[in-house]
């Protein structure tokens, strides 16, 4: 839930601050890159593109990340890696938004871009890496779909995978709201929701951490 938040957040800033693009959500990216009746059409498509390529290196750099085989099962240290990565990034962003006072330039918005998928698509690979029932920590479109499917084929709408997945499309809400209240009240400080939220998560993960090799297993 706490990542899903801060994949709200960002792409919230990244829509109403930085030209209308997702940081997060690549479906919608892929079609804003297609638009070419639009106005200011080549600008968007740089920018959409450039969102999908940012998240394409986050999730390479997510699948091939070192530790897969440390840890426990449900979080391998390749996905605590992945989750510093993220935040490092994260709040790299939080900076140059800050420095920008919540408005940064036409270069600026491309390097926020740049880092915001990026960390997105880590954090995509590692909400994969631990794989939690049709659960994703990015968009929720995936989530809604199995949530529905269990409850029209006859399951539990209350069950603890449904529970779940309700939680998380609320969270990616929540967070998107956040984000947008905080950049019409504050417009510095909105940056700052992401890499609060990815700390708490590692925050909470980390006691439940325990570094195993593959011999001792």
């Amino acid at each position: 839930m706490l990542l899903t938040l801060a994949a709200g957040a960002t792409d919230a800033i990244a829509f109403l601050g930085l030209g209308g693009v997702f940081t997060a959500n690549m479906t919608g990216n892929l079609i804003l890159f297609a638009l070419a009746g639009r106005e200011d059409w080549v600008l968007h498509a740089l920018r959409s593109g450039l969102a999908c390529a940012g998240f394409c290196a986050g999730l390479l750099i997510g699948f091939t990340m070192p530790g897969r085989h440390e840890g426990n099962a449900l979080w391998p240290l390749a996905v605590i890696r992945l989750l510093w990565a993220d935040l490092a990034l994260q709040s790299a962003f939080l900076a140059g938004w800050a420095l920008g006072g919540g408005a940064p330039g036409p270069v600026a918005i491309l390097a926020l871009i740049g880092a915001g998928s990026c960390a997105m698509g880590m954090q995509a690979a590692a909400a994969r890496r631990v794989n939690l029932a049709g659960i994703t920590a990015t968009f929720v479109t995936g989530t809604l779909t199995s949530l529905f499917e269990t409850s029209a084929s006859g399951g539990s709408t209350w069950s603890t995978d449904n529970r779940r997945r309700a939680a998380i499309v609320v969270a990616l809400v929540l967070g998107a709201l956040c984000a947008s209240l905080l950049l019409r009240l504050a417009p510095p400080w909105a940056g700052a929701v992401a890499p609060v939220c990815t700390l708490l998560a590692l925050v909470v993960v980390h006691p439940h951490v325990r570094r195993v090799r593959p011999r001792d297993r």
